[in-house]
């Protein structure tokens, strides 16, 4: 798997984990009336999970996928922005 492949998943989990966070904290207003939990379950579980968000560097010169000119942005390069390198073609 790509470095670019890799860093998509990672963007389908975020947006997975955000979809279930709403539907969750949408079904939990509507039962009780507080949906203060979930939200915060949520947030929580989206920082954990974007930790591994400095993993998804340039294997040629380090520079963050998600990083264009010093702004970080939701959706993975797939050309690095630093040294042109291909991230979403097969290494070999």
């Amino acid at each position: 798997m790509t470095v670019y492949r890799a860093a998509l998943a990672h963007v389908r989990l975020l947006l997975g984990i955000t979809a279930l966070g709403i539907a969750a904290t949408i079904l939990i207003e509507q039962w009780t009336g507080h949906s203060t939990i979930p939200f915060a379950l949520t947030a929580l579980a989206l920082l954990l999970v974007n930790r591994r968000l400095a993993r998804f560097a340039c294997p040629r010169c380090g520079s963050n996928l998600f990083v264009r000119e010093r702004i970080a942005l939701p959706w993975p390069n797939k050309v690095c922005s630093e040294c042109g390198l291909d991230l979403a073609a097969k290494a070999g």
